[in-house]
């Protein structure tokens, strides 16, 4: 599942604010606030890293362990889509 790009949903809008990311999904009408480490990820999908890649960059930036990286990037972005936030393309 690391090799799963992550794509934003086209009708949610986000904004990013003081290091932290307002998503807005209009259909369901939700607010979501994302911490720091959370806006970094929607920041990185960009439809064209996958998971793994994105993992890796946190890794380098927030100095833990890949696997950490790893594991929680998949559990978010798997939370994300199961709010309609993203899809999942393998």
């Amino acid at each position: 599942m690391l090799n799963a790009i992550p794509r934003r949903t086209p009708s949610v809008a986000s904004r990013t604010l003081d290091g932290e990311a307002v998503l807005v999904h209009p259909a369901h009408g939700k607010v979501i606030v994302l911490n720091g480490v959370g806006a970094r990820l929607w920041e990185l999908m960009d439809g064209q890293r996958n998971i793994a890649e994105m993992a890796r960059v946190i890794a380098a930036e927030y100095e833990v362990s890949l696997i950490k990286a790893e594991s929680d990037a998949l559990a978010f972005c798997h939370d994300l889509a199961g709010r309609g936030l993203l899809t999942l393309d393998s």
